[in-house]
């Protein structure tokens, strides 16, 4: 892609979100380098990228492997997720236990 990175980002941003309660299992490193994995549910998704809130905090351009299960689903069974690539793009620390990321899906 030759787009410049603040034309991707204003892609990304001008996304249709939809407002849903999938859960995700989130994979990441937090501002140590500790690798974590955590539950979450979606704040909002898009076909570019996903929101949501976790108890660690990652940097921005860290890489995440998102695994995102339909929300329908009545529990996290292996097969029924579907895992995506994500690199950060935002975070904000909402307290001293909620920080609110937003990934942007690689392709």
């Amino acid at each position: 892609m030759d787009d410049k990175p603040s034309e991707r980002l204003r892609m990304t941003r001008t996304a249709r979100r939809v407002r849903q309660n999938s859960k995700l299992i989130i994979d990441g490193r937090d501002l140590l380098g500790y690798p974590f994995t955590e539950d979450a549910l979606t704040f909002d998704i898009s076909a570019s990228g996903v929101s949501f809130y976790i108890k660690n905090r990652p940097w921005i351009e860290d890489p995440l492997e998102i695994t995102i299960y339909p929300a329908e689903a009545r529990d996290t069974a292996y097969l029924s997720g579907r895992k995506r690539r994500g690199k950060i793009v935002r975070t904000g620390v909402i307290s001293e236990d909620k920080v609110f990321v937003a990934a942007r899906f690689e392709n």
